[in-house]
């Protein structure tokens, strides 16, 4: 049954991927598959064969994950004999409650990232204009502003535009992600808060203590336009409030105030300061900068980091790095971890004696150095996810080999392996048929504690500024922004928050997981 619905989820996953990039979908996950090359909007103007050209790695992934589903199809058509003591080791690790639930809650966090921009996102899942309802989220193609009355030539601004068809009352509405910013390169604007009067001194809405900080009010008729500036201390007006004018923004001149109380003369002329007097503003507004608070009102429900970028977002991009990256880690790092590790405690001689002193060179090349010169020769704005990848795996299996390669000398003397041998099994067919099966549970135990290395090796190298570039949501850089800022703690409680449970929910699995496939509780010692 496992194998059956693991195939039919890759063909789904394999042909619907296909599917949806030539319909010019963007459909959750499935539009990774895509996403190494060029966008299908920089390839307008080309032809069919150059716009398989600039995709083929997506194609040949595809290719990858359709043919290990019609393998793992057809595996399921031929009956599988589970052997008893496995069936008795998963029972184990079911009893294993800590470890059994916290695998089950990785499940879930995996199929929340699956959900991609349909939970976090800046653009608009969907908009009705007009009587027309548009998709922009799940549409490789990018929507002008102009195209739902918005001005500019660029993408439209979905939050701004939810705003303005709220305001203007009629059956237009924007539906957007629960999250409504992207994880990098969607700054926040900032935020506006009245200032009331209470007895004589400025307070912010819900603060208890007076304000302290700059203070503006702006044109009624241009809000982003401002009429003057004054600066408050303790909830009073101290130093110069200064008056802008409409057309230009120069500075018309300014007042002086002392302990709250205004001087006699401005520094401008009686006309100047009528027309000041007489503008129609906004009230006195305090502007508030990122880093942003968390708050329900704007949408940023952990708050932002010194860019203004949403911090959940960030988290949840994050996520979704980590699992991805786990995923293309443990497949390569185990496969040529247990492949060269078993030949060489099978074969032994040349191939074992070459291969050790290939890893003794490698086990004392210093991993950080590698990582430092291969950024500094492609530049940081080059580095990919496959780039520090490749460099983790080339120093990550030598860890496997050594376990692997024990194995292999263990399970090569059993009569089973001589009785596969007289049959005229080939060594191939001996290491993974025969022997891989019977070492499994050493591969198993292991792959928890894997992915624990390679979430803190990616947050870890991010946070010492030679990891991935900004392009890509990052927990280390937002751990160091919040390292950086710890006057604002919601940075760096969130993201260490995030990363502790994750690692935490790994790690329980990995304990669970030793101790279910121990082979002191089912093999009995002569």
């Amino acid at each position: 049954m496992v194998f059956r619905l693991t195939g039919i989820t890759l063909i789904l996953v394999s042909v619907g991927a296909v599917i949806a990039h030539h319909a010019g979908w963007a459909l959750p996950t499935l539009d990774w598959v895509f996403s190494f090359e060029a966008k299908e909007r920089e390839l307008a103007s080309a032809s069919w064969w150059e716009k398989y050209q600039a995709n083929i790695v997506g194609y040949i992934l595809c290719g990858v994950l359709l043919g290990a589903g019609v393998l793992s199809v057809m595996k399921q058509a031929r009956k599988v004999h589970w052997n008893p003591q496995t069936l008795r080791k998963l029972k184990r690790f079911k009893s294993i409650t800590r470890g059994y639930v916290s695998l089950w809650i990785l499940a879930g966090l995996l199929l929340l990232t699956l959900l991609d921009h349909a939970l976090v996102g800046k653009r608009a899942l969907l908009v009705k204009y007009e009587g027309r309802l548009y998709s922009p989220a799940f549409s490789q193609k990018s929507y002008i502003a102009e195209k739902f009355g918005q001005a500019g030539k660029s993408e439209a601004d979905y939050r701004q535009l939810k705003e303005t068809f709220e305001n203007e009352g009629k059956k237009n509405w924007v539906l957007l992600p629960l999250v409504p910013f992207d994880a990098t390169f969607d700054s926040a604007e900032p935020t506006k808060e009245e200032l009331s009067d209470r007895d004589g001194l400025f307070y912010r809405e819900d603060d208890r203590e007076p304000y302290s900080g700059l203070a503006y009010r702006f044109y009624v008729e241009d809000e982003d336009r401002r009429h003057s500036m004054v600066r408050f201390r303790k909830g009073v007006r101290q130093g110069r409030e200064e008056f802008y004018s409409q057309t230009n923004g120069d500075v018309l001149g300014y007042y002086e105030w002392k302990d709250g109380v205004r001087s006699a003369e401005p520094s401008m002329g009686e006309e100047l300061f009528q027309a000041a007097e007489a503008a129609n503003t906004t009230a006195l507004q305090a502007r508030r900068y990122p880093p942003l608070p968390p708050s329900l009102g704007t949408g940023h429900y952990l708050g932002t980091d010194s860019r203004g970028w949403d911090v959940l977002a960030q988290i949840y991009g994050g996520l979704q790095l980590v699992f991805q990256a786990a995923f293309i880690y443990l497949g390569v790092t185990y496969a040529i971890g247990i492949t060269l590790g078993s030949l060489m405690g099978y074969l032994g001689g040349a191939f074992d004696i070459v291969v050790q002193r290939l890893i003794e060179i490698l086990a004392n090349v210093p991993f950080l150095y590698v990582v430092i010169i291969i950024a500094d020769r492609l530049g940081r704005d080059d580095v990919t996810l496959v780039t520090i990848l490749l460099v983790l795996c080339i120093f990550s299996w030598i860890g496997i080999t050594y376990y692997m390669r024990t194995a292999a000398y263990r399970e090569k003397a059993r009569d089973y392996v001589a009785a596969a041998r007289v049959l005229g099994a080939g060594p191939a067919r001996v290491i993974f048929r025969h022997v891989l099966p019977n070492a499994v549970s050493i591969v198993v135990t292991l792959l928890p504690f894997s992915v624990v290395g390679v979430i803190t090796a990616l947050t870890a190298l991010d946070f010492i500024g030679f990891g991935l570039p900004d392009k890509y949501p990052s927990w280390g850089r937002i751990l160091q922004d919040g390292v950086t800022n710890l006057d604002y703690p919601w940075i760096v409680a969130s993201v260490f928050g995030g990363m502790v449970a994750v690692l935490l929910l790994v790690t329980f699995v990995g304990e669970a997981v030793r101790e279910a496939f121990d082979p002191k509780k089912f093999t009995t010692y002569r």
